[in-house]
């Protein structure tokens, strides 16, 4: 008889990092920190038309799934700034809707949890990551009970993410998301750090400085790096087509590899326009949720790369189902990863092993540890541009109870 789900937990953690000063951000009107009796609420400032504002302090939800044989898994919705949110949508809702079931049939327990939203509209944001952090607990519940990695069961590994014939772990190729500094001399200093760590492409954020300092920013940077590693620029969103047209050539003539989110992500026929106007590649679609959203913008030719974050966009389940839409298209995609614990983190990497258009692997600001590690930051090695997946069943990952003792937010 298959095992019974018997409780489904939501717990927010957090930490005293502030997320600006981890990924380098803080321009001139962002306040240095909230009172301390709101600071988790606090917002950073959201200028012009950034695709998000940014919370001040680190959290992120957890979501543990028991079943009555004593196992357990664990998932992780992607939910700044705001996780109470999606918290309640676990406890008060999907919960609810799961006990009883079994943990085995995840697709029907997808099914069932999308569809009790889905008469209000609640399509995308906080349900989809809420429903994306129960799927990935029951992904590595399912791993942890028939004994297996999740992308062994997502039918994986492709061949080309093994390091060798050998019985190495699968290996994933990713890039340095964030590269730090109030001066250009710091950003170019980080940079040379990052080549050093075996780097082969790095990621730099503008859109918060006027269009002429972002754009030799960027020119500056490109030159620095060029011939030794790939510049991505991700512009959050700022730019109209009129000006991310000419921005677009220019990043092109400086060898930049592609432009992310240069603009509003409901403006489909602008992203089509831009895509068609320049041969540098545009990514997109953080903010997508369902294979149908992403079904759309890759109709009307809106993105050369899709950037899915598994822990929004409906969790493995989902994920998986977008990436085999974009395969139908010729389009690669690559894992958004952001602020996050290890379920996050682990969940791209085992579905970019199982899937064959795979890209890259973002890695949020290798040069600080991550806040929500909790304890445990090698967990992941990260070696000459590559990750390398720890061994074990479901996503490799068990928690250190004591370090989500501490991290927990009573409130």
């Amino acid at each position: 008889m298959s095992p019974r789900i018997t409780a489904v937990k939501a717990f927010r953690i957090g930490s005293k990092k502030d997320y600006v000063e981890w990924v380098g951000l803080r321009p001139p009107q962002m306040p240095e920190r909230a009172p301390s009796a709101s600071i988790r609420r606090a917002l950073a400032a959201n200028t012009g038309r950034h695709i998000c504002a940014y919370p001040i302090e680190l959290e992120a939800l957890l979501i543990q799934v028991t079943v009555d044989d004593g196992n357990v898994g664990w998932g992780e919705a992607h939910s700044p700034p705001v996780p109470r949110v999606s918290q309640a949508l676990v406890e008060d809702l999907l919960g609810p809707l799961l006990i009883g079931q079994d943990p085995l049939a995840i697709e029907a327990q997808w099914d069932r949890l999308y569809h009790s939203m889905r008469l209000r509209g609640h399509s995308t944001g906080f349900m989809m990551e809420a429903l994306a952090g129960v799927d990935l607990a029951l992904w590595d519940l399912k791993g942890k009970i028939l004994g297996q990695p999740i992308y062994k069961l997502l039918g994986g590994p492709y061949s080309w993410y093994n390091v060798s014939d050998t019985q190495e772990p699968p290996r994933v190729p990713c890039y340095a998301s964030g590269l730090p500094g109030a001066t250009i001399e710091e950003r170019l200093h980080n940079a040379e750090t990052l080549v050093k760590q075996g780097f082969s492409a790095i990621k730099l954020s503008i859109g918060r400085g006027s269009y002429e300092d972002d754009l030799c920013l960027v020119e500056t940077v490109a030159e620095a790096l060029a011939g030794r590693a790939d510049l991505l620029v991700d512009a959050h969103g700022c730019y109209d087509v009129r000006t991310a047209i000419p921005a677009a050539r220019r990043m092109e003539a400086a060898g930049v590899r592609w432009l992310e989110d240069p603009l509003p992500p409901e403006d489909l026929d602008a992203y089509a326009s831009l895509c068609a106007a320049v041969d540098l590649a545009i990514a997109n679609g953080e903010t997508e949720c369902t294979r149908w959203q992403f079904l759309e913008k890759l109709r009307r030719g809106a993105a050369d790369i899709i950037l899915p974050d598994i822990c929004r966009a409906g969790g493995i389940s989902e994920g998986r189902r977008i990436a085999d839409v974009a395969d139908l298209f010729g389009v690669p995609w690559c894992a958004h990863v952001s602020s996050s614990s290890w379920p996050h983190r682990l969940a791209a990497l085992h579905l970019a092993v199982a899937t064959p258009n795979f890209l890259i692997c973002e890695w949020p600001n290798p040069l600080v540890p991550n806040p929500l590690a909790l304890g445990q930051q090698d967990l992941v090695t990260c070696k000459d541009g590559y990750l390398y997946l720890p061994p074990g069943n479901g996503l490799g990952w068990e928690i250190d109870e004591e370090w989500l003792a501490a991290y927990v937010i009573q409130e």
